[in-house]
């Protein structure tokens, strides 16, 4: 799955840096409805901790209407449509360095 090939080389670049809080930019509310949704997509490739931290890294690096879109996915069987978002989200250089930067810290 592209998800899979995307986590991957997100691990593997040695890139750092992550964006501002997302909760500081949309709320609290808009990024908790969005983790819902997003982790366990990631989860079914990459679960546990680092599952969570690309989670955190695509939440953090979506615009507020790509969160909107996510929020209103069904947490329980996103469409693929948002499948696809979700793996764009991650491929972006600037959400690869957040993911980088976050497992660097680990």
């Amino acid at each position: 799955m592209r998800l899979t090939a995307l986590a991957l080389t997100a691990a593997a670049l040695g890139l750092t840096g992550c964006a501002p809080g997302v909760d500081e930019i949309t709320g609290p509310a808009s990024a908790a409805a969005a983790r819902a949704v997003v982790a366990p997509i990631v989860a079914q490739q990459v679960p546990g901790p680092t599952g969570a931290d690309l989670t955190e890294c695509i939440v953090e690096n979506a615009s507020e209407a790509e969160l909107a879109r996510i929020s209103a996915a069904n947490a329980g069987a996103p469409d693929d449509d948002t499948v696809m978002l979700v793996s764009d989200i991650l491929a972006r250089t600037e959400t690869v360095a957040c993911v980088t930067a976050r497992l660097n810290q680990a």
